[in-house]
């Protein structure tokens, strides 16, 4: 090895280690900023058909993202404010109603108490367990979700100010992403050592997969809302705007999803002794609500992302304990990443198989 060769490979190990040091220190910067800026990375992939077109009528990329960036701003806005409004009025009216059913001596708890008495009387006979011994712990149990919600309440408020914040970045950082996005991918290609075919397929993963879980969690939570509403109507529950809402914030929880609100919903029914209509939540639940993840999922992939159901169960599930509720976009996409990369090491050792026979 010669001493200018060797001062190649000591200049190129000496500048690895200094980019390795600065993305490094780069990511310790940007780690309280992570959300915004992933949430923001999601949008700008997800909206680029919406700024693309905008781009062909102005002819000006700052113009195109300003306008694309104000019109996620007024998506993301105008529905907060009408569900704000709708949803104190959906609270203000269930208060009222249980306040009228708990306006007894004894409160809330007296008409729980007396709202589980029949099913603990039931077990009482059954297992022989004293009844007086059950109400106490379904009771304390019932204190303490309480408690916990109240703790919920209070922290979401205290962190308004923070998701304030976090909005403004994620719209800042979305303008740029879809202004400077171009370039930031070209500048990305030119370093990575893969060759042009390798990256075009590398980025047509990353895209389908954003845009298919993108489209595809809020075309199925919008789904659910829609049909909840129409059930819970029919079936009689108050409060139909709140019941819906939570459909829509539960169907993106993986395996249980919108059964989590219309089954309650159902035992709520069943607690009032109304039991057709329970039996109508239960069997409209069942076929309609819960089934039309497997309808209009499918519709939205459309062949975009094709993945095992194990593979998809375990990366909403990783995903939102790595990344809190952005994971169920997150996750599916690093999985998808890495499948395509897997794919790519299997054809470049095949070509390398081939070139050495």
């Amino acid at each position: 090895m010669t001493i200018k060769t060797f001062d190649k490979r000591l200049s190129f190990g000496f500048l690895l280690l200094l980019t390795a040091a600065g993305i490094y220190f780069t990511f310790l910067i940007a780690r309280p900023f992570l959300a915004p800026i992933i949430t923001a990375a999601l949008l700008a992939v997800a909206i680029q058909p919406l700024f693309t077109h905008l781009l062909r009528y102005v002819q000006n990329r700052n113009a195109a993202a300003f306008v694309a960036t104000g019109l996620v701003f007024i998506a993301l806005l105008l529905p907060a404010v009408v569900f704000v409004s709708s949803l104190a009025d959906e609270t203000m009216a269930l208060y009222a109603w249980l306040e009228e059913r708990t306006s007894g001596p004894e409160g809330w708890t007296g008409y729980f108490a007396g709202l589980i008495d029949r099913p603990l009387e039931w077990i009482e006979t059954k297992t022989g367990i004293s009844r007086q011994q059950l109400r106490n712990a379904a009771l304390t149990q019932l204190r303490n979700v309480g408690l916990s919600l109240l703790d919920w309440a209070k922290s979401l408020a205290l962190n308004i100010t923070g998701t304030i914040v976090n909005g403004v970045i994620m719209l800042f950082t979305l303008f740029f992403l879809l202004r400077d996005g171009k370039s930031l991918v070209e500048n990305a290609g030119s370093v990575l050592p893969l060759s042009p075919n390798r990256y075009s397929l590398l980025l047509k993963t990353i895209s389908d997969s954003v845009v298919a879980n993108v489209y595809g969690v809020l075309a199925v939570s919008i789904a659910q809302a829609v049909l909840g509403a129409l059930g819970y109507w029919i079936a009689g529950l108050p409060n139909v705007m709140l019941w819906s809402v939570m459909t829509a914030l539960a169907s993106m929880i993986p395996v249980a999803g919108a059964i989590v609100v219309w089954g309650v919903g159902v035992i709520y029914l069943v607690a009032l002794a109304h039991w057709g209509h329970a039996l109508f939540l239960l069997a409209y639940g069942t076929a309609v609500i819960s089934l039309a993840d497997n309808v209009v999922r499918p519709l939205v992939l459309s062949g975009r992302v094709k993945m095992n159901t194990l593979f998809i169960f375990f990366s909403l599930l990783g995903g939102m304990q790595a990344f809190g509720i952005i994971g169920l976009f997150v996750g599916p996409i690093v999985v998808s990443l890495t499948m395509a990369l897997v794919k790519m090491l299997a054809a470049e050792r095949l070509e390398w198989n081939s070139g050495d026979r």
